[in-house]
């Protein structure tokens, strides 16, 4: 490296992003957009995940982005040397911030960026369904140290306030960004639909998400089931996977639509697919703030979407989606049925929602209001040549 490049490299705000693992998921892809999206020329990123990198860490380190993966997490139980590993860490590459994610990386980022005397930030994004004791009092405890702590959506604002007794002068509400122009897929939606096997003609409701009790699958294939039994031609994407897999399968198979649902997996062809949907359905029964539903309206599909966690914040009922109450596959049978039968209805309201997508939630606003963040913490000159490096200036 030259000797400039040296110089210019220990001007930058070394950030630590911390997170569980980096498989597929929304708070993943969220840590994706924000190590492509952050200011190079006054933050230098480097992410570490306590697990393992999997695919995402993969795309991370394609965006020039160095990831570290600790192997652990894999027992129950406080893990001491996960608080070692990151405090050497912090020490190594001299970091000047530590921004972990998700409860585990929160806890463990934030001890260790503690006795390394560190400022951390936190980003939640979830809602609190069934919130543990112990996890509230410790991050209760921990937030008095914090900073900030960022809410994907105010509904997760509101449970960290309810729960955790953070006082609400420390949050900071910043919804997920999706990278609008992505979704802009060159394939014709013939082409799309060829490459899954299925006719022109044939009506495709689709829906993105792990395969978890969370996500009501499961009423989703009530309601294709409803509507094929009234001899409504279509078929069910699922995208994703998880622990209930099985279950569904066998739950198509009873519904007598096995052969009308396709299982598609986990898969990072997102605009592809979204391509060859002629609706998208996310049937949650609790969320925090869903990349895969912001992704699907950035593509300009109509949505049908329950009332939970921050997905009213982005959706208005009969405006940029269709809003069902959660847990009726009734209403969401309903819902689907009048999308098949208004295609110039189901048009409308998917331009709308990719207007709300382009307008209030761009990749690039989240960024950009995240570096912000950071600059309230370290002093709006960070990253701009006159912090000093650590050992200059610095009691070490």
């Amino acid at each position: 490296m030259r000797e400039e490049d040296r110089g210019t490299e220990a001007r930058l705000v070394r950030v630590l992003y911390l997170i569980v693992d980096l498989t597929v998921g929304g708070a993943e892809d969220h840590l994706l957009s924000l190590a492509r999206n952050i200011d190079r020329t006054r933050f230098l990123p480097f992410v570490c995940c306590i697990g393992r990198k999997g695919p995402i860490g993969e795309e991370i380190e394609s965006a020039g982005v160095r990831v570290e993966e600790l192997g652990k997490l894999r027992k129950g139980g406080f893990d001491r040397e996960i608080v070692h590993r990151i405090r050497a860490l912090i020490r190594r590459e001299r970091i000047d911030l530590v921004h972990a994610h998700m409860y585990h990386a929160n806890l463990y980022g934030r001890l260790a960026a503690f006795r390394e005397g560190v400022p951390a930030v936190i980003s939640v994004h979830n809602t609190y369904v069934r919130p543990k004791i112990l996890r509230r009092v410790l991050n209760g405890w921990l937030a008095r140290r914090t900073p900030f702590v960022l809410a994907g959506s105010e509904a997760i604002r509101d449970d960290i306030v309810r729960f955790d007794r953070v006082p609400p002068g420390k949050i900071r509400v910043v919804p997920y960004g999706v990278d609008v122009e992505k979704f802009n897929s060159a394939l014709s939606r013939d082409e799309a639909r060829e490459r899954l096997g299925l006719p022109a003609d044939r009506f495709l409701v689709g829906t993105v998400g792990r395969l978890e009790e969370q996500k009501g699958q499961k009423y989703l294939i009530e309601a294709v089931g409803r509507l094929r039994r009234e001899r409504k031609e279509m078929t069910l994407a699922i995208v994703g996977s998880g622990r209930e897999e099985d279950r569904l399968r066998d739950q198509a198979t009873r519904e007598g639509i096995g052969d009308a649902v396709l299982f598609l997996g986990t898969r990072r062809d997102l605009p592809e697919l979204f391509r060859a949907m002629d609706v998208f359905a996310f049937p949650s029964l609790w969320e925090g703030f869903p990349i895969a539903l912001l992704s699907a309206m950035a593509a300009g599909l109509p949505v049908i979407v329950t009332p939970v966690g921050g997905v009213p914040e982005v959706v208005k009922d009969g405006i940029n989606g269709r809003i069902v109450p959660a847990g009726d596959p009734f209403a969401l049978a309903e819902a689907i049925r009048k999308v098949q039968e208004d295609p110039a209805g189901a048009s409308g309201l998917g331009k709308a929602a990719a207007a709300t997508i382009r307008d209030r939630y761009s990749h690039r606003t989240t960024a950009r209001r995240i570096m912000e963040i950071y600059e309230q913490v370290l002093g709006p000159d960070a990253g701009k040549g006159s912090r000093p490096t650590r050992g200059e200036g610095e009691g070490s």
